[in-house]
């Protein structure tokens, strides 16, 4: 795959001018907690990171977490179904991700919603102060799901000013449909100086339908209405000492146009509308003993949804799950030993109409973990290990282990290599006997198996990373490997519409390997420029065949430029072919590139107006190839309106 442009701007990096010093360094040490449940500076964590600021979610139309980090290196989309996409870490399945918010699981949707992307947009954008994300298996910190990688949102303190922020965002696609709204506001402050302070978020966004390509009679993106809010009372008894209160709801509503499965002359068009609501409230403690710190806290989220389909004379489908966490931990030092032990207790019930003889499935589990930051005797060198037990009532216990060595060769050049295991608890669906639905639009009938096991993973990996003045590079080679991985597997009647019969079964491996590079540098005259580079060898180790819709090569580059008042960036994303079967043959899916244009003026300190187009040339996968599972927003153009206060 030919990229100009990615050659170009490495090229740019290597120049004199690119790489010319000074004695003021323009970067602030960007300070993450996710990869170690620890503050500490990101060349520091032991894992291979990426970091999206707050800035550059302003920057972009950014929507959800997908939009987010969509061009972040390492990442790529594949398609969920019903028109919606999921992401994909080094290769892995979207439900290999763990999300989290502020270190809190967020509930996994896709254990009660098949094809879901709901868990993407719980938090909006305005309440978020960063977003960091860990590549790689990260079990042994945060357990199940997390065997791909960990997303955790970062949402804005509570401050001891009062400070806040409204937005106001419209956007137009080409072609008919696709028109998005979006309405937020932010604001935190003290309520009583140094004692109790609060932070609060409201947001509403809406997306119109956008017709298919192919068929101006389905969707090719659903329509979408979703309103979300949240609060967090933050009460200080004594200093070092924190007691967060914090209460969440979301509700989003999806409505598209479908046609049902099956032959052609008995195929009927409806509509699909899905409403999912979520809510939470939690409580966390967090205080500083001198000798040692502790956190601990309790939450419960609840996840409600009903579906109906407009051809359907049967009663809306409801399901509901409901998970209820107590966790905690405590770090404390021992001469060159920076320990962290904890543990968590979850318990998550589902109510589903699919499970056919109670209607309700629960499970319980237990974990305790434990993680060791040794200051090896050797100058500048730290080990990090750990150790995850979870122990599952129905499977039994998963032991996660992790080794990570950092090496601070100079003030400028980080070494950094581990090893580390991950696994994903199946579902309560699949786990439950009694679960019993179709899918595939009717074709088949799924049933669930209560002797499957946990999907796990082994992966390695060695990376750099050196930054100086006005350039920053790392670069991360990696390998994993796959086993046990869930899927359908049909035991009778295969292939009868209607009557074929399948069952959840542990029966795929793979193997993903691959290199990530990554650079940034700041350029005279108010320029800078970025750029990143993936690739990915993804292999069924059973058939040594070439894994499905996942891109070899993927690029991203940006240049900015910010001058007083003014700014202005280009970006381009490049995604390589990727392979899908059609009717037992395997099609290649071309290549495709998205081109961005945007720009800000900061009218006063307090105003700030942002236009753009967003996919400049107009990419529509649909006439590229009709084998795509997933389609990219047409020719957008926006603007918004961003008041602080």
């Amino acid at each position: 795959m030919k990229m100009p442009l990615v050659v170009t701007m490495l090229t740019a990096f290597t120049s004199p001018l690119a790489l010319a010093q000074t004695d003021e360094d323009t970067r602030m040490e960007e300070v993450v907690v996710s990869a170690s449940a620890t503050t500490q500076v990101l060349r520091e964590a032991p894992a291979a990171m990426s970091v999206i600021t707050r800035e550059q979610l302003l920057e972009r139309p950014v929507r959800d977490v997908l939009d987010a980090v969509r061009e972040s290196v390492g990442v790529t989309l594949s398609g969920a179904g019903f028109t919606r996409r999921s992401i994909n870490i080094r290769g892995m399945d979207g439900g290999h991700t763990l999300f989290l918010v502020d270190g809190r699981r967020v509930n996994a949707s896709a254990d009660v919603i098949a094809h879901s992307d709901f868990e993407l947009g719980w938090i909006p954008p305005q309440a978020i102060a960063q977003i960091e994300m860990v590549r790689g298996p990260m079990s042994a910190l945060y357990g199940s799901e997390a065997l791909g990688g960990v997303i955790n949102v970062i949402t804005r303190p509570v401050t001891d000013t009062w400070s806040g922020n409204i937005t106001l965002l419209h956007g137009e696609p080409s072609g008919s449909g696709g028109g998005e709204r979006q309405t937020g506001a932010y604001v935190a402050g003290p309520l009583i100086e140094d004692r109790l302070g609060v932070r609060a978020y409201l947001d509403y966004q809406k997306r119109d339908n956008t017709p298919s390509a192919a068929d101006p009679a389905l969707s090719g993106t659903e329509a979408r209405r979703a309103e979300t809010g949240g609060a967090t009372f933050s009460y200080t008894p004594a200093p070092e000492h924190r007691i967060d209160l914090s209460l969440q709801r979301a509700d989003d509503l999806r409505r598209r146009d479908a046609r049902t499965a099956g032959p052609a002359h008995l195929a009927r068009d409806y509509v699909y509308r899905d409403d999912v609501r979520r809510q939470q409230i939690d409580v966390h403690y967090n205080g500083d003993f001198q000798s040692f710190a502790l956190e601990a806290g309790a939450y419960r989220s609840t996840l409600e949804r009903e579906n109906r389909g407009s051809d359907l004379l049967a009663p809306p489908s409801e399901q509901e799950l409901s998970s209820d966490i107590v966790e905690g931990r405590v770090r404390f030092e021992r001469g060159s030993h920076r320990l962290l032990a904890g543990g968590e207790y979850r318990h998550e019930t589902l109510d589903d109409g699919s499970l056919i003889t109670t209607g309700s499935e629960s499970a319980t589990v237990h974990s305790l973990y434990l993680q060791d930051n040794i200051a090896l005797p050797v100058e500048d060198v730290t080990l990090t290990l750990g150790l995850r037990a979870d122990d599952h009532e129905q499977f039994g216990t998963e032991y996660s282990p992790r080794a990570y060595l950092v090496w601070q060769v100079s003030d400028s050049l980080t070494l950094r290599g581990g090893y580390g295991e991950g696994f994903k608890a199946p579902t309560l669906k699949q786990l439950s006997p009694q679960y019993s639905a179709f899918g595939g639009g009717g074709r088949f009938e799924i049933t669930g198996n209560p002797q499957l096991q946990p999907e796990t993973s082994r992966s390695v990996e060695l990376g750099l990373l050196h930054q100086a003045g006005r350039l920053r590079t790392e670069a991360t080679i990696y390998e994993n490997r796959l086993r046990d991985l869930v899927q359908t597997e049909c035991f009778v009647n295969c292939g009868q519409f209607g009557l074929e019969r399948r069952q959840y079964v542990n029966v795929a491996e793979a193997r993903l390997r691959g290199f990530e590079f990554a650079s940034s540098v700041t350029l005279p005259l108010g320029f800078d420029a970025g750029v990143n580079y993936s690739y990915l060898d993804a292999v069924d180790r059973e058939s040594d065949e070439r894994l499905l819709e996942r891109p070899r090569h993927s690029a991203t580059a940006r240049l900015g430029w910010n001058q007083g008042p003014w700014s202005a960036h280009l970006r381009v994303q490049r995604v390589g072919s990727q392979l899908r079967t059609v009717d037992n043959a395997v099609a290649t899916l071309p290549y495709y590139s998205l081109w961005h244009l945007g720009g800000a003026w900061e009218v006063t300190t307090t105003v700030t107006l942002r236009a753009g187009i967003e996919n400049l040339t107009d990419e529509r996968l649909s006439e590229r190839s009709e084998l795509f599972t997933y389609d990219e927003r047409r020719r957008y153009a926006y603007f918004s309106a961003n008041l602080n206060f």
